[in-house]
């Protein structure tokens, strides 16, 4: 049996021997492994460090060009496209509504009385050109741009009596006496309004509410009696003894 241990004892020793050569391989690399996992976490830390440091540059450090804010157009001022209306009525001489208007009748306002709000100032414009068209005898543009400016303003009176001076023109009382009243319910004191409707009630030989309405045109405006002195369309009263106490007062 001891020629087996003998035999064991060598077989070991010539294994050692194989590997003690590399052994110094071994344990070297095994000691560089462990100090590069001591430098691993610095590294990552530094790592870490520099990038934030860079982004923090790169968001608050100086620019050399900085985008400009964006240009947001502003819409121009009422006042400067108040100016391009004018403020005199543009009259065209020998027309229908010129005759009417020497003879006593207002058939339209050519003057706003209400004072233009700045977001009214489209409808305003649309109501210059409606008293234009009206002038030239165009009533049928007149009708229609005066309808554009009741739908943008409708407590524009100057609109709505004139169109029921065009109403009224072509014999369509009923919508003339609804413009018309329209007008007075904004404004109760309204001369034009009160003044067209005693002519009306007179064409239709309405003589009582036509008495009414201009007695109302005379108190709100002592101008009306010398309207009315020369007005045909008030033919109807001239007979009546009360109509011309009205003209007398003056």
């Amino acid at each position: 049996m001891s020629y087996i241990n003998d035999a064991l004892r060598k077989a070991q020793k010539d294994k050692q021997s194989r590997y003690a050569a590399y052994g110094n391989i071994v344990s070297a690399s095994g000691k560089k492994l462990d100090r590069s996992k001591k430098w691993l976490p610095i590294i990552g830390i530094l790592a870490v460090v520099l990038f934030v440091a860079g982004m923090i540059i790169f968001l608050y450090g100086p620019e050399d060009k900085k985008v400009p804010a964006p240009r947001i157009s502003a819409p121009p001022a009422a006042s400067a496209v108040m100016n391009v209306v004018s403020t005199k009525p543009q009259i065209v001489k020998g027309t229908i509504a010129d005759k009417k208007n020497k003879a006593g009748l207002k058939k339209e306002t050519a003057s706003p009385e209400i004072k233009v709000k700045p977001g009214n100032t489209d409808s305003r414009i649309i109501y210059e050109q409606a008293l234009q068209r009206q002038h030239e005898g165009k009533l049928k543009e007149a009708k229609k741009l005066y309808k554009k400016v009741v739908k943008l303003n409708p407590r524009n009176v100057q609109a709505l009596n004139n169109l029921g001076v065009i109403y009224m023109s072509r014999k369509t009382y009923k919508w003339a006496i609804i413009r018309f009243n329209d007008a007075i319910k904004i404004k109760h004191d309204y001369t034009d309004a009160h003044y067209n409707l005693a002519c009306l009630y007179a064409q239709k030989n309405d003589v009582s509410r036509s008495l009414l309405y201009l007695k109302n045109a005379i108190r709100y405006n002592p101008e009306a009696i010398k309207w009315a002195k020369d007005d045909g369309d008030l033919k109807a009263l001239a007979d009546l003894p009360e109509f011309k106490k009205l003209l007398e007062k003056q």
